[in-house]
């Protein structure tokens, strides 16, 4: 039977790994969040999205700054890994995939990038359709949908949630198995990571009436926690095929 790390011993044990270091991880996530800004901002401002041309050239652009996010996004998995394991880490990390395979990382990033469009889909046409002046109720609604859309892409690709942490634990592994690797060891545990992200919810709601200043803190915890829970399942597994063997 596979033995787990509680919630409470993962955050605990993020907190203390974070000690000392979170002025790096709260800079990185600055600078994380401010590229992918930057970028969809040049996107909305060039790209007006009046017209089916400017749409469909929009969905196009954004697409592929997802494709490119997944760059930053390896390069973050790479720098939580590094801290939780005691090694040396730095902001730079977060670029480290620019010259380092990636075309691997862009590869893994397609399929998350394919499964996030189809998904949205139904919000994006929504917004299109709907005239600038919008009522209440339609921001609304179209909140509402856009919700169902993300919760739709979440509940999609939870077993793929620590493919990036194979990539980089796994140097020799293809993008298939990857992929493959990353189902097999979230197997029997995709609804204990869903659990684990919804108890950092009261997080989220305290920041909402603090003028978000605590997700500085918050997100960098919730990566850790999230790091922690990948190094957990990892070594439940290993110790599953050792006694196996």
């Amino acid at each position: 039977m596979r033995q787990y790390k509680t919630f409470s011993e993962l955050k605990l044990l993020s907190k203390r790994q974070m000690s000392g270091h979170t002025g790096i991880l709260i800079c990185a996530l600055i600078v994380q969040e401010l590229i992918l800004f930057l970028a969809t901002s040049l996107v909305v401002s060039f790209i007006p999205g009046t017209d089916i041309l400017s749409n469909t050239l929009y969905y196009v652009v954004t697409f592929i700054i997802q494709l490119l996010s997944g760059l930053l996004q390896a390069g973050c998995c790479l720098m939580y890994l590094n801290c939780a394991c005691n090694m040396p880490f730095h902001i730079g990390n977060l670029f480290h995939c620019f010259t380092n395979n990636p075309d691997k990382v862009i590869k893994i990033e397609l399929l998350l990038a394919v499964i996030n469009c189809i998904c949205m889909l139904p919000s994006d046409i929504l917004v299109w359709m709907t005239p600038n002046a919008l009522s209440y109720d339609q921001l609304l609604f179209i909140a509402f949908v856009t919700m169902l859309c993300t919760l739709l892409y979440a509940l999609i690709t939870l077993a793929f949630v620590p493919v990036f942490y194979i990539m980089f634990d796994y140097p020799q592994f293809t993008v298939r198995e990857i992929y493959q690797k990353s189902m097999q060891v979230m197997k029997g545990n995709k609804i204990r990571y869903l659990l684990l992200q919804l108890s950092f919810f009261p997080w989220f709601l305290l920041s909402m009436f603090t003028l978000c200043i605590p997700l500085f803190w918050v997100v960098p915890y919730m990566n850790m926690t999230n790091t922690n829970f990948y190094l957990d399942i990892m070594a439940a597994s290993n110790r599953q095929s050792e006694n196996i063997y």
